[in-house]
């Protein structure tokens, strides 16, 4: 017959929230009990959810994740912030269960404690150890204990919560456990947290909480035994692990032990704390000189007594003789006493000589050792002297280099002090100073940047009366470069733009009368005999001349070597002359941007198309072609003279006033020939 289940009738109350307390309860109905269901609290998103689950999809700004509960590990699932294919930071789990939930949702747990399933067993692994620098974002619910993250920054990590859910506690059926309480309906209680204990507690009424707190319970650490033990529950069991297989072996255990207990005789009272104690009570005999008492109908015959008086006669006899023979034993043991001590006494003396000595021996020895140490003590002196020697040289040489080296650096700053102060306390010259070499850098900028020769002259000229106020006799070199650089710029004659655009407006407008080479009717031209007077009617020989004389106006006959494919209309003879004026004023435009390849370009273009399309035996042909030729010669590029040495001069100023003798004038006057433009008349 096979033995009965280790749970059988056992009805356990299971206060695991409804998500976690299926599994439990199958192990203890599979092991012959009957699982009560009581959730003592229900998991909610808290309200810093979705911000723990901002900080878990930045997963590579993390080196661990730590999960200390499945609760935690249910919501991040929940969230869908968890990633299967390994990728992000390493993972932690505060026991086998919770990493069993990874495992579950595909997630690689690289750490569990193997000690104890708690904050404490996590950080007493190896990785958890060194994490100085390391970024750890620990998931978990909102509360708890702070042991964890405080141990970590100790250690130097960063660490962040991502609070994910929340314990709410549940207050409807307490009616339901307090009628089992009353009618011993449960054998045993379960608790994984300490909210949950905290809970249970408080739904008891105060008159039925001793039999709350009789009643076994079945926790998962130490930390919730002794918070328990803290509410007054007596009998509490730890299990070896927060699994369920580890809660069903810890009530396995429980009920064993209850089972003994009760099929046990006269121990069914006694608590679980005490179980081993057995409790025995000796039995009670009569006490001494008491007589029994029987009916009269079995009473036997009353003892006979001596008489009173001899007893007591008797009684004083014995009392006497004992305190004789006492006496005599205590002065026996006195005598012997004496006698000991007297041959003790001479031993003592003995003793005592030979105690010292052995003291003068170690006298002897002391004051050799101390001789010894007086030498080692001098010797160290000596060596102690020796080193005070060098290291005050030590100090006495760095003490010379650091004042050499402070003497050093109090020069430089005194140095870099006047540099700064000449620096902040600028002239009125000075300014002057700065303000030409401003002038002078406008001036070379503008010049071939723009190619206003007027302008950089005038800035010049600025930049030198400006030199000329100043009264610097450093700057008289730069005078003299500068007069030079203005008369060279003065003495350019750059391209006549101007000029040159009015004489290409010229030609256009003889292009209006420019003779085609092709045939085409002349429909503009007029009879000539319209602007004479009207004559008499001629007579018949006169008419015939007259006739002949107007052909000759409408018909030209020349001679040409170019080949005549067609007769142009009047509208092809007018593109071909707007054609050559575009070219002309697209040449006009290329010289007015100072684009000296494109005004050569277009002007070679317009030349061809003259020389294709037009007369070249008409005088405008040839007025036309030798205008474009001379054109041609034009070139609009011209290179600038220099205007750099100058300003190069006056940006060394300091240079060329150590060079000035000292002992020259203050104010120094223009060269000769070379006066600043506020000097000449």
């Amino acid at each position: 017959m096979s033995p009965p289940p280790s749970l059988s009738g056992m009805r356990v109350l299971v206060t695991r929230p409804k998500e976690q307390a299926e599994p439990l309860c199958r192990l203890i109905e599979t092991a012959g009990g009957k699982a009560v269901r009581f959730p003592l609290l229900d998991i909610e998103p808290s309200a810093q959810a979705e911000e723990g689950a901002a900080l878990l999809r930045q997963a590579s700004d993390w080196d661990w994740w730590i999960f200390v509960s499945v609760n935690a590990v249910n919501r991040a699932r929940a969230l869908d912030v968890l990633r299967p294919d390994g990728a992000g930071p390493r993972i932690a789990a505060i026991g086998k269960a919770t990493a069993d939930a990874l495992v579950d949702g595909g997630i690689a747990v690289d750490l569990v404690p193997e000690s104890q399933a708690n904050s404490e067993g996590l950080l007493e692994t190896p990785p958890m150890r060194d994490v100085a620098g390391r970024r750890i974002l620990i998931v978990r619910g909102e509360g708890g204990r702070e042991t964890l993250k405080e141990r970590l920054v100790e250690r130097g990590a960063l660490v962040q919560y991502a609070e994910l859910y929340r314990r709410v506690p549940v207050h409807t059926g307490a009616e339901a456990l307090i009628e089992g309480l009353r009618t011993a309906g449960l054998d045993m209680l379960t608790a994984t947290s300490g909210e949950a204990i905290e809970h249970l507690y408080r739904l008891v009424p105060p008159e039925d909480r001793p039999r709350l707190v009789e009643t076994p319970l079945v926790v998962i650490s130490e930390r919730l035994k002794n918070q328990a033990g803290s509410l007054g529950f007596r009998h509490v069991k730890v299990a070896d692990a927060a699994s369920d297989a580890a809660v069903l072996q810890a009530l396995e255990d429980v009920a064993a032990r209850l089972a003994s207990l009760r099929a046990a005789p006269n121990d069914g009272d006694k608590p679980l704390a005490e179980e081993e104690k057995q409790m025995t009570e000796a039995p009670q005999s009569p006490a001494a000189g008491e007589v029994s008492r029987h009916p009269h109908g079995n009473a036997a015959a009353p003892p006979v007594h001596p008489p009173r008086r001899s007893r007591v006669v008797a009684w004083l006899g014995y009392s006497m003789l004992a305190a004789i023979l006492l006496l005599a034993t205590a002065g026996y043991f006195l005598i012997q006493e004496l006698r000991s001590k007297q041959e003790g006494l001479g031993g003592e003396l003995n003793k005592g000589d030979l105690h010292l000595l052995e003291l003068s021996r170690q006298v002897s020895s002391l004051q050799t050792q101390l001789a010894t140490l007086h030498s080692q003590f001098a010797t160290l002196q000596s060596q102690l002297g020796t080193e005070d020697s060098k290291l005050e040289r030590l100090l006495g040489e760095q003490s010379a280099s650091f004042g050499q080296r402070l003497e050093d650096s109090r020069k430089e700053l005194t140095r870099s002090i006047e540099t700064l102060q000449r620096q902040l306390s600028r002239t009125h010259s000075d300014v002057l100073i700065a303000d030409a070499e401003y002038l002078l850098g406008i001036a070379n900028q503008k010049l071939h940047l723009t190619g206003d020769v007027k302008s950089v002259l005038e800035a010049m000229k600025a930049a030198d009366q400006r030199l000329h106020d100043s009264g610097d006799p450093g700057v008289f070199k730069v005078r003299e470069v500068l007069a030079e650089e203005i008369n060279r710029l003065e003495a350019f004659q750059p391209p006549d733009v101007v000029g040159l655009s009015a004489r290409l407006l010229a030609i256009e407008a003889k292009t209006r009368e420019l003779p085609l080479f092709l045939p085409h009717p002349d429909m503009s031209k007029e009879p000539r005999e319209t602007s004479k007077p009207k004559s008499p009617e001629p007579e018949t020989g006169d008419a015939v001349e007259s006739t002949l004389e107007q052909l000759k106006g409408l018909v030209t006959v020349r001679r040409s070597d170019r080949p005549v494919h067609a007769v142009l209309t009047p509208q092809e003879a007018a593109g071909l002359r707007e054609i050559l004026l575009l070219k002309l004023e697209m040449t006009r435009t290329s010289l007015l941007r100072g684009d000296d390849a494109l005004f050569h370009s277009n002007l070679e273009s317009a030349n061809a198309w003259l020389n294709e399309n037009f007369d070249r035996e008409s005088p405008a042909f040839k007025d036309i072609s030798d205008d474009l030729r001379a054109l041609a010669g034009v070139q609009l590029k011209a290179a600038f003279p220099d205007i750099s040495g100058s300003l190069a001069l006056l940006r060394n100023i300091e240079k060329l006033r150590l060079e000035t003798d000292p002992v020259a004038p203050a104010s120094t006057a223009a060269p000769a020939g070379n006066e600043a433009p506020g000097d000449r008349p």
